[in-house]
């Protein structure tokens, strides 16, 4: 299989926090009275942020569950030689946007295509929320309970760091084009299979303790920008549509994607 570079398409979108979020950050010592789950922030401002690793590892998750490619050893698919069948022919959507450790020998689909860039709070909504003197994080505390006596548990108390409902973050997406022999027309579709996803993401959760309610996101404003800078704007409610299909895109979705890919070479 030969590959041709075609260029990329940039995709942003407003990511709005509706319930807390919990991003976690790790931590090296316990202090008395401090969070025990304290969120992910940026090493010089202090402010939260959404790390790309996060929203493209769920996007991923839940796709391989859609697309009905969830190992049984709970691995990514891809993860090594293991899915030849469907590592060959290079046409997988999952191993095109996220990519894979498979060898060159087994894999012929080329490099990964999407590029996900941490999201930053967006700068209207840090600026107010600063000029009111409200915080961009809330302590969420929570307990075990004692299942005999219908209590707390002792000890049992523990402090989680949220980002608060209302927040917003900036989301800003790279999605690289290679033509393997079709014009660019499976990446456009992969692409528009990924748009797709954000939604999928709406209907579960980001972050963790998504099953207590943590991590309910919505996303706005979504818009693709080609070769030439010209925004093609999704509206809110066009990827929401659509029952997910794995043998094909929404048309509304793809037909914004060709739509901004028209200033690419051989694009389809």
């Amino acid at each position: 299989m030969t590959l041709q570079y075609l260029g990329r398409l940039n995709l942003t979108a407003r990511l709005e926090v509706l319930t807390g979020l919990h991003i976690g950050a790790g931590k090296d010592a316990i202090e008395i009275g401090g969070i025990d789950n304290p969120v992910v922030v940026h090493p010089h401002t202090r402010e939260p942020y959404v790390p790309g690793s996060s929203l493209k590892g769920k996007a991923r998750f839940l796709l391989e569950w859609a697309f009905n490619k969830v190992r049984s050893d709970g691995r990514a698919f891809g993860f090594n030689d293991d899915d030849p069948k469907d590592l060959s022919n290079g046409g997988d959507v999952i191993l095109r946007l996220f990519g894979t450790a498979a060898s060159r020998d087994i894999w012929k689909g080329g490099p990964t295509r999407l590029i996900v860039r941490d999201a930053p709070l967006n700068k209207s909504w840090r600026d107010d929320t600063l000029r009111q003197g409200r915080l961009f994080t809330e302590d969420k505390a929570e307990v075990s309970i004692d299942r005999v006596a219908g209590k707390a548990l002792d000890g049992g108390l523990r402090h989680t760091e949220r980002v608060v409902a209302g927040a917003r973050f900036d989301v800003e997406i790279a999605a690289r084009l290679w033509d393997t022999g079709d014009g660019g027309k499976r990446d456009l579709e992969a692409l528009a299979w990924f748009i797709q996803a954000l939604y999928l993401i709406e209907q579960d959760a980001l972050g963790g303790s998504g099953s207590r309610g943590y991590g309910r996101v919505t996303f706005a404003d979504l818009t693709i920008k080609g070769p030439d800078g010209v925004p093609h704007n999704l509206d809110d409610d066009s990827f929401r549509r659509h029952r997910f299909d794995p043998a094909a895109p929404p048309a509304a979705i793809l037909s914004a994607v060709q739509q901004a890919a028209r200033g690419l070479p051989k694009a389809a």
